[in-house]
């Protein structure tokens, strides 16, 4: 019975999402899910593995998925399958629930060179992108082994995935995690890592992933409310529930109250212990809320009218700057009409490695017709590390969001020798004076010299005082045996 109402869930929850975003980059995931034992303490609920099942759920049929469980090697329980029948969709997403907690070891390095052999042994023209799940360290066993297999991986699989052009997202499970492995495997492919200690924490990893990698058209929302426009014909809500009792509902542009035994052809609704997603088709135009949920929501849509968004560094005054362009498209044409430029405001929204957070207008280019209808901001990155980043583009009868993460790498300060003043030299009082000082401080190239010298004038002063004192005693001695003699 678990079994069977598992798969209807399955069935219901892709139902929801198969037309999200079809113009969206297409990508291939590798979904590494940790299986050392210590998960059991780590992740007692399994909270894994519905997040993992979110994550393929916002995917579409254009995407491929796999799913990896590793502890002293990486198993791929499947592989890259198209999500474009519903044959390939429940494999895949009965692939997570077979993910165990009975692996001894946590070989990292293994499991992320098997994601790697997977995607390059199967290339396609999508974006590939490895997930990483983890609670620990690199541990097989033995400490060497383990620090040489941490340093390799960084060394040498690096370098192959970033020719491969495979970004890395981790997520860490706990504080004792290693993170500083898992950041640095994730900033040098130009991906993120995030602590999840918490279901929360962990859907909010997965949906800033796909937005990462995925690019989808989504709408802000403030107080858990949005803004939908005529133009969009389908709307995504992932909304998150404080508890698995929590009981979320929508509220429209009329004021009507409903939640998900809504009994609608243009409503579909599942519903977690963690979150709900909601899909409408053709929702009315208006303000609509999200009520009785926690924070960090989210809405994905499909509209006519599309925001596209460019991120790139340029050098200015050389300064390397982030280059952040947003505009606005319809049927496959820029938006450049007066009167809807000149009603939107935008903004880009920055929060740095230290969660520092700003905000700065951005304003359309001028003086250049290849850029009409396009709003530009540059920033310049002030710390090492990754930034996350949104752009929002807003009027009075419409709004439009994308996210997106960078890796900001400062160049090295130049390391000044330390200050310090000169101490000057006695100044002799005449030329006497300096002869003097000039025989008393012989050279230093001539002090072996004169030691030796030194040494030998002695050693023959000693053997000269020798010879005489042996000369005077024999002496003297022939002078004692004459007088005895005589005697």
């Amino acid at each position: 019975m678990k079994k069977l109402i598992t798969t209807l869930i399955s069935c219901l929850i892709l139902s929801l999402s198969q037309n999200l975003l079809a113009d969206q980059k297409a990508v291939d995931a590798v979904v590494i899910m940790d299986s050392s034992g210590s998960m059991k303490k780590n992740d007692p609920n399994s909270l894994r593995k519905p997040a993992a099942k979110l994550f393929i759920s916002l995917l579409n049929e254009t995407d491929r998925a796999s799913i990896m469980s590793f502890s002293d090697n990486g198993y791929p329980i499947t592989y890259l399958n198209t999500l474009d029948s519903e044959e390939n969709i429940q494999t895949t997403l009965k692939a997570t629930d077979k993910v165990s907690t009975k692996g001894v070891y946590t070989n990292i390095h293994a499991a992320v060179e098997r994601a790697h052999k997977i995607l390059t042994e199967n290339p396609s023209d999508r974006d590939p992108i490895i997930i990483l799940l983890s609670d620990g360290k690199m541990d097989v066993g033995n400490n060497k082994k383990s620090i040489d297999l941490s340093s390799q991986l960084i060394s040498e699989t690096v370098p192959k995935l970033n020719e491969a052009n495979i970004k890395v997202y981790s997520i860490a499970f706990t504080e004792g995690s290693d993170q500083e492995l898992l950041t640095t495997l994730s900033e040098s492919t130009q991906g993120f890592c995030k602590v999840a200690a918490n279901d929360e924490e962990l859907h909010t990893a997965f949906t800033s992933i796909f937005e990462q990698s995925k690019q989808p058209d989504m709408l802000p929302l403030s107080e858990n409310s949005f803004l939908a426009d005529e133009s969009i014909r389908e709307i995504t809500i992932v909304a998150n529930k404080a508890t698995p009792e929590s009981k979320i509902f929508l509220e429209d542009p009329n004021g009507e109250k409903f939640d998900a035994t809504v009994d609608n052809k243009n409503i579909k609704w599942f519903i977690s212990d963690s979150f709900d997603m909601i899909t409408i088709k053709k929702p009315v135009a208006g303000d609509w809320k999200i009520l009785f949920s926690d924070n960090d929501n989210k809405a994905y849509i499909v509209a006519d009218m599309k925001m596209k968004s460019k991120f790139d560094f340029i050098e200015e005054n050389g300064i390397k700057k982030l280059h952040a362009q947003a505009w606005l498209e319809k049927e496959g044409q820029t938006v450049s009409e007066t009167t809807i430029l000149d009603s939107i405001t935008a903004k880009l929204e920055l929060s740095a490695p230290s969660e520092a957070t700003s905000e700065s207008p951005m304003g359309l280019a001028l003086n250049d017709e290849n850029m009409t209808g396009i709003f530009v901001s540059n920033y310049k990155p002030k710390e090492n590390g990754t930034y996350f980043a949104t752009v929002t583009l807003k009027s009075q009868t419409f709004e439009r969001q994308k996210t997106f993460s960078f890796v900001s790498e400062l160049p090295a300060e130049p390391v000044q020798a330390p200050m310090t003043e000169a101490t000057p030299e006695p100044e002799p009082k005449d030329k006497e004076t300096t002869e003097k000082i000039a025989e008393e401080e012989p050279e230093d190239d001539n002090t072996l010299q004169s030691i030796l010298i030194f040494a030998a004038v002695n050693i023959l002063i000693i053997i000269i005082g020798l010879s005489i004192f042996l000369v005077l005693k024999l002496k003297k001695a022939k002078t004692s045996a004459s007088e005895k003699k005589e005697k």
